[in-house]
């Protein structure tokens, strides 16, 4: 007798993808969790979400999310990187919680001299590993920082900087410096969403979040919104399988999760929406914004610089 798909996406996800209609799967997983996270349940008295597919909190703190350009999509990444730069800044980038993924995206500039994806054996034609990157922290909430290049030879000297940056967000007395100024100067403006496609990690990042990203694409499209205004990218695995498809939402770094291609065009309507709402509150209090609710409630997984009780506490007072 045949496994219930449900059974066989819970006990093992890469079987029932491969074994099984892999459409039929998502539509039932995808409908029962969004049947539950659309009305979700919290309790007043532990302040934690008390329904089982209550996304909030589910969003790994971090305080600035570094992504490398490649010049391939995620569809060609393997299941692991064996980057060597991508594991060193990894280990320096971690003690001050700063996170550092791949992404792919026609409109963001890629290193023109390297066009591998941090293979472990470089061949003889390979050029040694360097990657221009974006830079979304807490300290730039408004915009996305360019890193020209980062390469082994500079890891450590830009988590450094990195560090120092993020640092300053947190004292608030600070009198603005020469640095704000000029950061504020390169910070690209644009709305940036990322779809998590690395189907070689996950079947289900492959299928389900391949549909959304060429689902945003074909609303875009149709609304003529160009990578002028909003810039639209696919990433490697960002943690959280079981949420896919998922959606970052930088340079406010909104982690959205189960978002289905039927889900797209509301979706977007939210995050412009939101996106001016914020806009608006940041020029009323000269650039701080401190209370905006989850975007998107129902598919919200956390917030940058958010910690998972923080996280679940917003979603809380917003409900």
């Amino acid at each position: 007798m045949a496994l219930p798909h449900s059974l066989m996406l819970t006990l093992a996800p890469t079987f029932a993808c491969r074994r099984a209609h892999s459409r039929l799967i998502r539509d039932c997983y995808y409908t029962a969790v969004r049947h539950i996270a659309s009305s979700p349940s919290l309790d007043n008295s532990s302040g934690a979400a008390s329904g089982p597919a209550s996304l909030a909190g589910t969003a790994p703190f971090h305080t600035a999310y570094v992504l490398l350009h490649t010049h391939l999509p995620p569809a060609a990444y393997p299941p692991r990187s064996s980057s060597r730069v991508w594991r060193l800044a990894t280990a320096y980038m971690q003690r001050w919680r700063g996170t550092i993924n791949f992404a792919w995206s026609p409109d963001l500039r890629t290193h023109p001299e390297y066009k591998g994806l941090g293979e472990e054996r470089p061949t003889p034609d390979t050029s040694p590993e360097v990657y221009t990157a974006s830079v979304f922290s807490v300290a730039t909430p408004h915009g996305r920082l360019e890193i020209p290049e980062l390469s082994l030879a500079n890891v450590q000297e830009t988590s450094d900087k990195l560090q120092q940056l993020v640092a300053s967000a947190g004292d608030i007395d600070r009198k603005p410096s020469e640095m704000d100024r000029t950061v504020n100067e390169q910070l690209d403006k644009r709305l940036f969403l990322f779809v998590c496609t690395h189907g070689s990690r996950d079947c289900r990042c492959g299928e389900g979040g391949g549909e959304v990203a060429r689902a945003f694409r074909r609303e875009l499209d149709k609304r003529g919104i160009s990578a002028k205004d909003v810039v639209l990218g696919e990433v490697a695995h960002v943690g959280g399988h079981k949420y896919a498809a998922n959606v970052l939402v930088y340079p406010y770094g909104e982690w959205l999760g189960n978002v289905q291609e039927v889900d797209v065009p509301m979706i977007l309507d939210e995050i412009l929406a939101w996106r001016a709402s914020y806009q608006e509150r940041a020029a009323q209090s000269g650039g701080q914004v401190q209370d905006m609710p989850p975007l998107c409630p129902p598919f919200w997984r956390g917030r940058m610089g958010l910690e998972k009780e923080e996280q679940i506490a917003l979603c809380q007072r917003a409900a």
